[in-house]
C-alpha cells in the first residue's frame, strides 16, 4: 500500500552509488531543467547578478586612471596685455590605481562566490521544499486511505452489533477510529497546503509541472572524505577568502593613499610681443591629516575577514561531516525498509480485515494493529522525506549542489 502510494508521487528510477571521490551521478534532468528554470527566475539569484555586474563594473572603473590632465587658459590686459595657455597634470606616483584595482578584482570575485553560494542554496532549499510537499502528498494519500478503512470498519461493525456479533463498547471503538481518522486526514490537508505554499513561495507557480523524486540516492562514505578539498571549493569559503584578500589589498591601497601625487604643469604665452614659457610643480603636504587612521582601520578590517573566515571555514567543516553522517544514517534505515518492510506491508491491512471479520481477531487488537500498520506506512514516508531533506544538507554543505543539480550559471 505505501510503496503505490509513494511510487505515485516519486520516480521508480534508481540512482546508481558513486565514490565519494568522484562528483555524484547528477540528478535526473526533469528535476535539473526545473530548477535551473525556476532559480533563473528567482528575485533573489536577479539581485545577486547583478551585484556581479556591479561589482564588475567597479573593477573597470578602478582600471582607468585617477587624474585627468587640466587645461588652463589665462587672458590680462592692463598696461600690458598678456594672454598664456598650459596643462597640468598630477601623477599617480604610488600606483594607487594598481591597489585599487586589486581590491576591486577580489570584490568581483567575491561577488562572483557569492552568486555561486546564492544559487546553490536557492536549489537546495527547492530540493528541500520539494521533498516536504511530496511526503505531504503521500502521508495525505494515506490518510485518505485511513478514514476509509475505519468509516467502512464503523459501518461493518455497526451491522456486526445489530446481529448480535459485537458488543457496544466494541462499536464504540470503531466509531471513536473513525472520528480519530477523520482528524488526522484534516491534520495532513492542512500540511499538504503548508508544503504546497512553500514551494510555491520558492517558485512562483502552482503544483503543475513539479518533477517526481527519485526513491534512491547515491552513496557517500564520510570516513575518505576530501574535507579540505571541499572546503577550498566551498562557495561560503571561497566569498570569505575572498573577501580577506580585498581587506589585504585595502591595507595596500591606504597606505599607497598616504603618499601624495604630484602635479606638473607646462604653460606658453605672450606679454606683448615677449613669449613666456614656464613649468610648474606643486605637491599636497600631509602635515595635518597623515591619512594614518585610514590605515589602522583598514588593518583592524583584515583581522576580522581573516576570523570570519577562519570562522566559517570552523563550521564549514563540522557541517560537511555531520551532514555526511546524518545522510548515511537516513539512508541506511531507508534502504533497510526497503529491503525489509516494504514488501510485507502492502499485504497487512488486507489480512487484519479478513482476521476480524472472521472473528479470528477482536476490534480493540485490529484496531490497534491497523493503526499501527497505517503509522508505519506514514513513518516511512517521512523516512523518504528526510533522507531527501539530509541528501540537499549534505549538498550545501559539500558544495556538489552545482555538479549533481548541472546548476547553469555564466556569472561565476
Amino acid at each position: 500500500m505505501f510503496m503505490q502510494c509513494l511510487f505515485s508521487v516519486a520516480a521508480g528510477t534508481c540512482m546508481v552509488s558513486v565514490a565519494v571521490a568522484e562528483p555524484p551521478a547528477v540528478a535526473d534532468p526533469a528535476l535539473t531543467g526545473w530548477i535551473n528554470e525556476v532559480i533563473s527566475q528567482n528575485p533573489e539569484m536577479q539581485a545577486a547578478e547583478a551585484a556581479v555586474d556591479a561589482a564588475s563594473g567597479r573593477l573597470r572603473a578602478a582600471d582607468q586612471p585617477l587624474f585627468n590632465p587640466e587645461l588652463e587658459l589665462e587672458y590680462e590686459n592692463s598696461d600690458t596685455t598678456t594672454a598664456a595657455g598650459g596643462l597640468n597634470q598630477a601623477i599617480d606616483w604610488a600606483d594607487k590605481r594598481g591597489a585599487r584595482t586589486v581590491v576591486a578584482d577580489f570584490e568581483q570575485m567575491a561577488a562572483s562566490a557569492e552568486l555561486r553560494s546564492i544559487r546553490q542554496t536557492l536549489a537546495t532549499g527547492l530540493l528541500q521544499a520539494l521533498a516536504d510537499w511530496h511526503a505531504a502528498a503521500a502521508i495525505k494519500q494515506v490518510s485518505e486511505q485511513q478514514t476509509t478503512l475505519m468509516t467502512r470498519f464503523a459501518r461493518l461493525a455497526e451491522r456486526r452489533r445489530k446481529a448480535g456479533d459485537l458488543g457496544q463498547v466494541q462499536l464504540d471503538l470503531a466509531h471513536l477510529a473513525a472520528a480519530e481518522a477523520a482528524f488526522e486526514q484534516a491534520d495532513a490537508s492542512q500540511n499538504l497546503i503548508l508544503a504546497h505554499r512553500a514551494v510555491s513561495v520558492l517558485t512562483g507557480r502552482d503544483s503543475s509541472g513539479w518533477p517526481a523524486l527519485s526513491v534512491q540516492l547515491p552513496d557517500i562514505d564520510p570516513q575518505p572524505l576530501d574535507i579540505d578539498g571541499l572546503l577550498n571549493d566551498l562557495p561560503s569559503m571561497q566569498v570569505a577568502l575572498a573577501q580577506m584578500s580585498a581587506a589585504r589589498a585595502s591595507v595596500e591601497l591606504s597606505v599607497r593613499e598616504k603618499k601624495p601625487d604630484p602635479t606638473f604643469g607646462f604653460r606658453i604665452g605672450k606679454e606683448d610681443s615677449d613669449t613666456l614659457t614656464g613649468v610648474t610643480f606643486s605637491m599636497p603636504l600631509h602635515v595635518r591629516n597623515t591619512f594614518s587612521a585610514e590605515v589602522d582601520v583598514a588593518n583592524a578590517s583584515l583581522i576580522q575577514a581573516e576570523r570570519a573566515a577562519a570562522n566559517v571555514r570552523r563550521q564549514a567543516r563540522a557541517d560537511l561531516i555531520a551532514t555526511a553522517q546524518i545522510y548515511q544514517s537516513s539512508r541506511l534505515a531507508w534502504n533497510t525498509w526497503l529491503a525489509s518492510g516494504a514488501p510485507r506491508l502492502s499485504q497487512r491491512t488486507g489480512l487484519l480485515d479478513r482476521l476480524w471479520q472472521a472473528g479470528e481477531l477482536n476490534t480493540t487488537d485490529y484496531l490497534v494493529q491497523l493503526k499501527q500498520a497505517l503509522d508505519t506506512e506514514v513513518s516511512a514516508i517521512e523516512q523518504h522525506g528526510r533522507m531527501w531533506q539530509a541528501w540537499s544538507a549534505w549538498l550545501t554543505a559539500s558544495g556538489m549542489a552545482d555538479q549533481w543539480l548541472n546548476l547553469a550559471g555564466d556569472k561565476t
